[in-house]
């Protein structure tokens, strides 16, 4: 049956049904309003038993919400039903209507707010600016949440969400400077916000929100923006003052009496308020920084340790929107120039540990300025290891120093024997992430050393720092002291990889062109190579004595993996045939075996471009030893994760390595792999899947490769083609969930785009009778194939699969005959 094209909205059986849905319901709409408009007038006029009023402001509240849901549905405006809405705003101010009427002008004002007219918003606007509401505000403002203050509440910030922008229109005229002003109260009101204060957090949300609509306005074209940006930076600035006071930390033992759930949420309400300064700070600029540095100087000299903590946290909020302007850097000179790290790292001082601990995260935070001002640096150090002795801020400052490190790597180096002493001061009390973070930092100061004969002393003592901790652990298995083993075990490769990944070149640094004529042969030999030894030497320890660990064998693998993204020599650059061989030391039952092929697969990636060695031994000996994985799972249902990184082994392969996977013998095996990738198109895992569809949209589009590897790839596509025709035309017939379509829209396409005769195996595979939907005819299936082989465009294709799918499900009018 032709195809029937359908204009407009393409419907769907909803859309249908609920047209005449709707169409029987407004037959009905008068008769309501004219039923509901008699009880209302009944109780305003004669004063009548309220059980009728507040049944029919129940109809009306349903009324309304079926009007919008008429609205979305058919773009159907119930005009007529607004004639009621009047009335029912008047029932505010009744007692016995005042909770369902607040709550139904809450929701449309919230959701639906094109339902009232301007001359309701009047009236809204009318009755929010009355003793009545006056009266109420009172109440909740002096920490009353009972549900009707609450109701309220809600109900006013719905206002100010639903008319933000006739609010920051119209700064002057008193009835917004009232409610402005009662905007402000909801975020002052007595109590901890959410823990005791039940509106602060959705009064925030009404502030992000008129700072959202004045962003806007800044960055758009016209408008006379002075007479509006001025009034309201003042209130942005009033707005972010008392949020400052709602997010003080509450002393220990009110902390301690909360529920989680109250903690939660008072963390949250942090969060969102270091966004909306975030936000708004376009809008402010460098005024409100320098008002926070301000107020942490004054909290400081007072020792107000609550507002100190508020203030700093402030900061911390605002150090990614700060830029290097020197204003900026000279307000920042004054607070860091300031005794704040002596006071706050006195040990009698009685300062809360939140207090301190958000210091120590704020130097972090403005790692770059100490790399700007290095006069600053060696104070802001100082603290830092110092707290680092303190258990409760040992790892936020450990954090904190590898950022400064990290970031001030070359002031540094002259202080490296400094470090190494601060480290081996606390090794045997420190924490494992501690440990992790100071030797990454430390590795990154050496990094900065210009020769690598200078750089190899240094890394040798933090290696013996790492062996400390090995031979402990290994001492005591051979006790058989076997708690707590797992992990000293797991912390010690973990600093390994910490310390390869300080050792990492900086992205900023230059390329030489005629590296290669310039290579160093440092680590290649002699005592360079001595150290990679002793690196692979404790990676191996470790792994012999707790292989059967899961944490050990993904610590092992990162330690490896420091060294990939390396285009120079260095101590973690080992060469291939090392990783190769720990790699092939795994078994099927070797515990997080995804991690070591995941490894395997960034092995060879790493060695994938052009310009870098090729591996193919080692590429193939890991082809091989994928291949035995391969065989054992068989299905690859049983074994998704498994048969997931098989796969993506092998699209690792090509196209540089092709020639390696094509070679591979015995040819059975190889055989067995090709057919694995075709299966994994098949399962209901969607892991395997993608990877499978990622491997085939790569193979099927290799051409003009050398003779006779192009004429093998060549005749493995005319085996496998219908068949991967078959298993493409499985799932997108209607056997795969819909989140997997665009994955397979890609290898159809390069199907149709590269191989000549994918026109005659999709129409095969349509026409198969394993096809698996009977809700699509022959004339549908053609359609479908004519439109993939003449649309050209991944979004046309991706669009096709898409509706061709929905048909197969029975769910797509597109393709209904």
């Amino acid at each position: 049956m032709p195809h029937r094209q359908i204009h407009g909205p393409q419907l769907t059986r909803w859309s249908y049904f609920s047209q005449k849905f709707h169409e029987k319901i407004l037959v009905n709409t008068e008769d309501a309003i004219a039923l509901m408009g008699y009880a209302f007038t009944s109780y305003e006029v004669h004063d009548t038993d309220s059980q009728l009023a507040q049944e029919a402001m129940k109809c009306f509240q349903s009324w309304v919400f079926y009007s919008h849901r008429a609205y979305l549905d058919s773009d159907i405006t119930l005009d007529s039903l607004k004639s009621l809405t009047q009335s029912a705003i008047q029932f505010l101010a009744y007692d016995d209507l005042y909770p369902i009427t607040v709550e139904l002008f809450t929701d449309v004002l919230s959701n639906y707010s094109k339902f009232l007219r301007r001359g309701d918003i009047d009236t809204l606007s009318s009755v929010l600016n009355s003793a009545w509401a006056q009266e109420r505000f009172e109440l909740i403002k002096s920490g009353d949440f009972g549900f009707e203050s609450v109701q309220f509440g809600r109900f006013l910030l719905a206002f100010g969400d639903a008319t933000v922008q006739d609010l920051a229109r119209s700064p002057n005229d008193p009835g917004t400077q009232k409610l402005m002003s009662m905007m402000h109260g909801l975020l002052a009101c007595e109590g901890y916000a959410v823990a005791e204060d039940e509106i602060c957090a959705s009064a925030l949300e009404f502030w992000s929100t008129f700072v959202e609509f004045m962003i806007d306005f800044l960055y758009a074209e016209g408008g006379d923006k002075e007479l509006w940006i001025e009034p309201a930076r003042k209130d942005i600035l009033q707005a972010i003052e008392e949020c400052w006071a709602k997010i003080k930390v509450p002393p220990r033992e009110i902390g301690a009496s909360w529920d989680s759930e109250s903690r939660v949420g008072f963390n949250d309400f942090r969060k969102d308020v270091a966004d909306l300064l975030q936000a708004a700070y376009p809008l402010l600029g460098i005024e409100v920084f320098e008002k926070l540095v301000n107020l942490t100087l004054r909290s400081l000299k007072s020792q107000a340790w609550e507002d100190t903590e508020a203030t700093l946290f402030c900061l911390n909020a605002l150090s990614d929107c700060v830029s290097d302007d020197t204003a900026e850097d000279e307000i920042l000179g004054v607070l860091f120039g300031s005794s704040m790290f002596s006071q706050l790292s006195e040990v009698a001082a009685d300062i809360p540990a939140k207090t301190r601990q958000t210091s120590v995260n704020m130097l972090g935070h403005y790692a770059t300025f100490f790399e700007r001002h290095t006069e600053y640096l060696p104070a802001a150090l100082t603290f830092l290891f110092r707290s680092v002795e303190a258990p409760a801020l040992a790892r936020p400052a450990s954090r904190s120093i590898f950022s400064l490190c990290s970031s001030c790597r070359k002031t540094l180096t002259g202080e490296l024997g400094a470090f190494l002493e601060q480290y081996s001061r606390f090794l045997t009390t420190a924490k494992g992430d501690t440990k992790e973070k100071i030797l990454g930092a430390i590795a990154s100061i050496i990094q900065a050393i210009p020769n690598d004969e200078a750089k190899a002393e240094p890394i040798q003592r933090i290696l013996e720092f790492v062996e400390h901790d090995v031979r402990v652990c290994i001492s005591s298995i051979g006790k058989h002291e076997l708690d707590g083993v797992k992990e000293p075990a797991v912390t010690a490769l973990r600093c390994l990889t910490s310390i390869g990944k300080g050792l990492q070149a900086l992205d900023d640094m230059p390329i030489e062109l005629d590296s290669e004529s310039n290579r160093s042969t440092f680590w290649d030999d002699g005592f360079g190579a001595s150290i990679q030894v002793r690196i692979i030497e404790i990676v191996e320890t470790i792994v012999e004595a707790l292989g059967q660990e899961g944490d050990v064998i993904e610590a092992a693998c990162s330690v490896f993996r420091a060294g990939f993204t390396e285009t120079a020599p260095g101590p973690f650059v080992f060469p291939p045939a090392v990783t190769t061989r720990f790699l092939l030391g795994s078994r099927i039952d070797t515990p997080r075996l995804d991690v070591m092929l995941t490894t395997a697969c960034a092995l060879v990636n790493s060695h994938s471009t052009g310009s870098s060695l090729r591996i193919d031994q080692e590429a193939g000996a890991l082809l091989k030893h994928v291949s035995g994985f391969v065989h054992t799972i068989g299905d690859p249902a049983h074994e998704p994760d498994i048969a997931q990184n098989c796969v993506d082994y092998l699209a690792r392969l090509v196209p540089r390595y092709v020639d390696v996977l094509l070679g591979m013998e015995p040819k059975p095996s190889l055989e067995e792999m090709f057919f694995f990738a075709l299966k994994c198109l098949t399962v209901r895992e969607p892991l395997p899947k993608r990877s499978a569809a990622s491997f085939w949209s790569s193979f099927v589009t290799l051409h003009g490769l050398p003779e006779p590897l192009q004429s093998t790839i060549n005749r493995i596509m005319q085996h496998l083609g219908p068949l991967l025709a078959e298993a493409l035309i499985a799932n997108i017939g209607g056997g795969s969930a819909r989140s997997e379509l665009d994955t397979l829209a890609d290898p159809l396409k390069k199907l149709v785009f590269r191989q000549p005769r994918a026109k005659v195996w999709l129409e095969s595979a349509l026409f198969n009778e394993n096809f698996p939907s009977q809700k699509v005819d022959a004339s549908e299936k053609k359609l479908f194939l004519q439109k993939v082989m003449t649309l050209r465009g991944a979004k046309a294709t991706n669009q096709i699969v898409k509706d061709f799918w929905l048909a197969c499900r029975g769910t797509n009018f597109a393709y209904a005959s």
